[in-house]
């Protein structure tokens, strides 16, 4: 598993109740979250939410009991896990998912300060001036190919720069500055984590 579902997963197997639902579960047979918390004496929550995330996680398969509730079945009694710790695409594809949530919230703040002006020509910056971009997380760094983190910050700091030019010359910097320190909290928010822990924040520095 990649790194992030490694996370993950050690998470959930760090809570107090998870051995022994595994346990539980540990027949192969089909089992709604009500018995399984039943059976150890805790919040059907407590159960659902953990059978949940191993379902996510690929641990148990899970199915449809009836138009509310699931059944979730373990997929062997040998639980192993395995991190490619080489492997960094996952947080690539999380910083990746920073910057998208950045430049979204950033177009809808200008969209609703009604210039329109401005958001065509960010949004010709963005897919025409700036296609690298697009390339690099498409093609070069998703598939592991070339630079990673470091080329996707270098690009971003290349476009904020086009960006950040655009609206503080067309609506002033101190409006500027309120809309891109708003998506940047709203992009924050999405991976506090690894926006820290990998420095996302830095090319978006005004």
């Amino acid at each position: 598993m990649d790194q992030r579902s490694f996370r993950q997963a050690v998470l959930l197997l760090s809570g107090d109740h998870s051995l022994g639902i595994l346990k539980v579960m540990r027949d192969g047979q089909w089992h709604l979250s009500s018995e399984v918390a039943h059976h150890l004496n805790i919040h059907i929550t407590t159960a659902s939410k953990f059978l949940q995330g191993l379902a996510d996680l690929g641990v148990v398969e899970r199915r449809a009991h009836d138009a509310r509730t699931s059944e979730y079945k373990l997929v062997s009694p040998r639980l192993r896990l395995e991190v490619d710790l080489a492997d960094d695409v996952g947080p690539l594809r999380e910083a990746v998912d920073f910057y998208v949530t950045y430049f979204q919230v950033l177009f809808e703040g200008i969209r609703r300060l009604g210039w329109p002006s401005v958001e065509t020509e960010m949004q010709h910056r963005l897919t025409t001036d700036h296609q690298e971009l697009r390339a690099a997380i498409f093609q070069e760094m998703i598939a592991g190919s070339n630079g990673g983190l470091d080329r996707l910050r270098d690009l971003i700091a290349a476009v904020h720069r086009d960006l950040w030019g655009i609206c503080s010359q067309s609506l002033g910097r101190s409006t500027a500055e309120r809309v891109f320190q708003r998506a940047l909290r709203e992009a924050v928010g999405t991976h506090p984590d690894l926006a820290v822990r990998c420095g996302l924040t830095r090319p978006l520095e005004a």
